[in-house]
């Protein structure tokens, strides 16, 4: 099966008074046609960056794409003229942010904002664009899509604000959607019910979805592969059920540790010690060393390359660390 969606060798990059923040590292990762990928990593990780870059949303200045290529289709997307990508974003690839709220605009209703969409990129009229936003938000579960077409932001709650967000993102039915963090600031049952939700719709209309989450938990019902960044760099990359079962990277085991399980009732969570290196100030060896149980002098002296472990298996760590090595 060809590549939906390829990077290559992607780095991003900030330039602030402090100096120039490295986001995102030497990234690569493709997405297949109609599946989810999961990306997961702590906060300032570059999950969000690279999303961004995908659809070169990334303000210059102060940021800026360094180097790589980003395949959509097997065109780059990186060369595109400005108006050939306005073609592509909201049409071919959408993407759900974190924060419906601050996404949707607060003085429209939320129907014109997806009839805007719709119009935008089909050829419909008003009339058409209402009919199909009305459709969206039936078909996302929205008890009365109708009286929600006539309703502003504040007038929802945040799972139907996020829920109309969705709608938005999926008028034009893209071949790819980038789901940034879709569950934040929501309860857990609603979490569940957004997550049902993306899976049965992606199930219904053969979209690939690209999953960005910091939560591994999350990730273990709706993914297929899973990429682990960490400090703007892929760590580890794997089929779900080998991040779950078999993970090889210390930080992904330590990840693992810290998922709440009913056997940890009464018990403290275990942590990854320490802190996430200085995005000015990147370590010259392995950036999770300073926080890694297992370090040894040669991780600090010079970069560690991804290497495949297994089939399809890659790894940021030069040991053969596994769950039975940490006493899981």
């Amino acid at each position: 099966m060809g590549h939906l969606l390829e990077i290559k060798h992607l780095s991003c990059s900030f330039r602030t008074d402090d100096g120039i923040a490295r986001a995102v590292d030497d990234v690569s990762l493709a997405i297949h046609p109609g599946e989810t990928l999961g990306v997961v990593g702590e906060s300032g990780c570059g999950k969000t960056v690279t999303a961004l870059a995908i659809l070169r949303l990334i303000q210059d200045p102060p940021g800026r794409i360094d180097t790589g290529e980003i395949l959509f289709n097997g065109n780059d997307l990186l060369q595109l003229p400005e108006r050939d990508m306005r073609g592509i974003r909201g049409n071919e690839i959408s993407m759900i942010f974190q924060e419906p709220m601050t996404s949707l605009n607060p003085v429209f209703t939320c129907g014109y904002q997806i009839r805007e969409a719709i119009m935008l990129h089909q050829d419909v009229n008003k009339h058409q664009a209402k009919a199909r936003a009305i459709e969206m938000l039936e078909l996302v579960g929205i008890p009365d899509p109708v009286n929600c077409e006539r309703s502003y932001p504040h007038q929802l709650s945040g799972g139907m604000r996020q829920r109309v967000m969705i709608a938005m993102a999926l008028s034009c039915h893209p071949s790819l959607l980038i789901a940034d963090e879709p569950t934040t600031a929501l309860d857990v049952t609603i979490q569940a019910q957004i997550l049902e939700l993306l899976q049965s719709l992606q199930e219904r209309l053969g979209m690939a979805i690209m999953m960005i989450t910091h939560d591994l938990g999350g990730i273990a019902e709706t993914c297929r592969r899973v990429v682990v960044m960490y400090a703007g760099q892929i760590v580890e990359a794997a089929d779900v059920g080998a991040i779950f079962h078999d993970p090889r990277h210390p930080y992904t085991i330590g990840l693992q540790q810290s998922i709440p399980r009913p056997s940890h009732k009464g018990k403290r969570l275990k942590v990854i010690a320490g802190r996430v290196p200085d995005p000015y100030d990147r370590p010259a060896g392995c950036r999770f060393a300073d926080r890694c149980p297992f370090v040894e002098d040669s991780c600090r002296a010079a970069p560690i390359e991804i290497r495949e472990v297994s089939g399809g298996h890659h790894t940021r760590c030069w040991k053969d660390i596994t769950l039975s090595t940490v006493g899981h």
